[in-house]
């Protein structure tokens, strides 16, 4: 059996705190400190006391400079931060057929690796692409979806970030709202480039 200890749950604003630090992601010794304090309201003092700080530091246009760098680090890998960070997998590709190929894939010594981070990126900027150009779909669930995108990147800039695993979460939300608005997006595409075909005409 596991006794929780209500009073020793870690606050919200440590996770803000950690979220100004360095790229703004997790900070080992904000971590430590928080199992030393004695109470919730030691957590809360010493979280309010470091984030004040670091926001002081920082300065305004300091912050603003911060914001787009952790956003850059929040969305930018399309592989999602796989095998950045952990040692979770140190087995090496051994399987036959399909297996060896995906092993070949994903495994750290997999001798297509790259080729995968490679595909991951392109499919994730398409991605994006296509969601970022279907602005004109604005029916009430495309909105929602849309509101719940900006919502999350809101909240990683916020809390602990700075890196790209944390959109794992919110990935359905991402591909439902791709294929909601690719109609649009390939309605808007063709009507822009309609000036291509007309002079591939002119040229024939």
């Amino acid at each position: 059996m596991i006794e929780i200890t209500p009073h020793r749950t870690v606050p919200a604003i440590h996770f803000i705190n950690m979220g100004v630090s360095g790229d703004g992601g997790y900070n080992e010794k904000d971590a430590l400190e928080m199992g030393k304090q004695p109470s919730q309201k030691a957590m809360v003092d010493y979280s309010k006391k470091h984030l004040i700080a670091r926001l002081k530091k920082r300065g305004l246009f300091g912050y603003l400079k911060f914001l787009v760098h952790k956003q850059n680090k929040n969305s930018a890998d399309g592989t999602f931060a796989w095998l950045i960070e952990g040692h979770f997998m140190s087995v090496k590709p051994a399987g036959k057929g399909l297996t060896r190929l995906f092993e070949d894939f994903v495994y750290p010594e997999g001798k297509y690796l790259s080729d995968f981070r490679y595909i991951a990126q392109v499919v994730w900027i398409v991605l994006l692409l296509i969601i970022a150009l279907g602005w004109r779909s604005k029916n009430k669930l495309t909105q929602i979806l849309r509101l719940s995108i900006v919502g999350l990147f809101m909240y990683l800039l916020i809390f602990e970030g700075g890196r790209s695993r944390y959109l794992i979460q919110g990935l359905p939300v991402f591909w439902l709202m791709a294929s909601l608005v690719l109609p649009d997006t390939m309605t808007m595409l063709r009507s822009k480039l309609k000036w291509l075909q007309k002079e591939d005409l002119t040229q024939k």
